[in-house]
């Protein structure tokens, strides 16, 4: 692969009879592969080699590279006026990953604070015995980091001190400042890390009942939604063939369409796509099972403008990838930000929480306005519960009158009657 980079032999010779000679020619394919230019590719292949020269002098092995003696390496360059570091520190990272990938070096074994230490086994009890979905253990290890900082601080975690007071008086606090079900997170959270401790054996049994419950009223409001008229705004608002716009207006048709959530849409691979059957397989997700969807002809046809006309040249088997190198699949954060825009672009107030679950609510009430059954926007929508899909019985509008008694009384009693 060197032969497509450099043109001189001499410096092909010279890079294959360096330290990192066995290696240089799999780590340019890779760059390659990755959409890297022909130029930058040089670029990080010469820094490579200086950064290895300079290593092998202070008596490091290749095998002995990582981020630390590069950090180091790099602390020593000259930077430019401006600040910005020479070209001798570009594209190091590359190299660093590389190596650990291939097996070259192996990772040093970090000892984790006792702190990180108990969340990485939290969360590892909640990945293998709980079998909750990554979102989930994220945001309960958030809360369960603060609650070990307001029970400790800095020190190592004293399980038998922990009160139920202390507890209570966490989960109302974190709680005061939510909205709506969120409410309910951190009692979850701790209580499922107080089981946890109880299964370590770290706690008595019964102290998780110290987590209150915030009151909730089922189904009491309306789930917010969008109009016909206000998803087709939002639908039109990419409607350019750059890359980005054909891209985006493809996820927000399967967001807008099918109900999708934003991690089945990240997620979504090319292999995923049955064009002759027109259907997408998704892959389990946070109700950890996979379930098949229709793929409506619309759907489907920004979905091709987008693969033919936007996606970028990729190894990566991921439908949605970055338009900028290097093409790396999108995370939930960038879908995020590309929905609250697209609002903003269509003139509409964005939404507190997560915009592109709004999406979700509004496919889901077109499909019961239009007669669908709830079991059939279940699998649609991927619930595990029919009882979950129920929120949306009040959607149905037309049906409810028909039901409803009709008003015996006259006027409404004054608190003076």
């Amino acid at each position: 692969m060197l032969e497509h980079t450099f043109v001189r032999t001499s410096v092909i010779a010279r890079l294959r009879g360096g330290p990192l000679g066995p290696y240089l020619d799999d780590l340019a394919t890779a760059l390659h592969h990755a959409g890297y230019a022909p130029s930058s590719t040089q670029s990080y292949l010469r820094a490579a080699e200086q950064c290895t020269q300079w290593l092998q002098e202070q008596g490091y092995a290749v095998s002995e590279i990582d981020g630390d003696l590069v950090q180091r390496y790099i602390s020593g360059l000259t930077r430019y006026r401006s600040g910005k570091l020479p070209k001798a520190a570009q594209g190091l990272s590359h190299l660093v990953r590389f190596l650990h990938q291939q097996g070259v070096v192996s990772p040093r074994p970090a000892e984790l604070p006792p702190i990180e230490q108990w969340l990485a086994d939290y969360d590892a009890h909640l990945e293998q015995v709980a079998g909750l979905a990554l979102s989930t253990r994220q945001g309960y290890r958030r809360i369960v980091r603060r609650f070990i900082t307001a029970c400790f601080g800095a020190e190592t975690p004293d399980w038998s001190s922990v009160l139920a007071s202390m507890i209570t008086a966490f989960v109302g606090q974190e709680s005061a400042w939510r909205q709506r079900s969120s409410r309910q997170l951190p009692a979850v959270a701790v209580r499922s890390f107080l089981r946890f401790l109880v299964f370590r054996g770290a706690i008595r049994p019964g102290l998780e009942a110290a987590a209150p419950a915030s009151p909730q009223w089922r189904h009491a409001s309306l789930p917010s939604r969008l109009t016909s008229e206000e998803v087709e705004r939002v639908l039109a608002v990419y409607h350019d063939d750059t890359a980005s716009s054909l891209r985006n207006r493809a996820m927000l048709f399967l967001l807008a369409r099918l109900g999708l959530r934003t991690q089945d849409v990240i997620s979504l691979r090319l292999d995923d796509i049955d064009w002759a059957e027109g259907r997408l397989d998704l892959r389990p997700g946070k109700s950890r099972r996979a379930r098949s969807v229709p793929l409506p002809h619309d759907v489907g046809q920004a979905m091709v403008a987008y693969l033919q006309g936007g996606r970028p040249p990729s190894a990566s088997r991921q439908v949605f990838l970055r338009c900028r190198l290097p093409f790396q699949p999108l995370t939930k954060s960038a879908v995020w930000w590309m929905v609250r825009q697209a609002f903003v672009h269509a003139g509409l107030a964005v939404p507190p929480g997560i915009a592109s679950h709004l999406f979700r609510h509004t496919a889901a009430s077109q499909m019961v306005n239009h007669g669908a059954s709830f079991k059939d926007v279940a699998d649609v929508l991927g619930h595990q519960s029919i009882r979950t899909t129920g929120i949306y019985a009040k959607l149905d509008l037309d049906a409810l009158v028909a039901v409803a008694l009709p008003w015996g009384g006259g006027a409404l009693c004054t608190p003076t009657c």
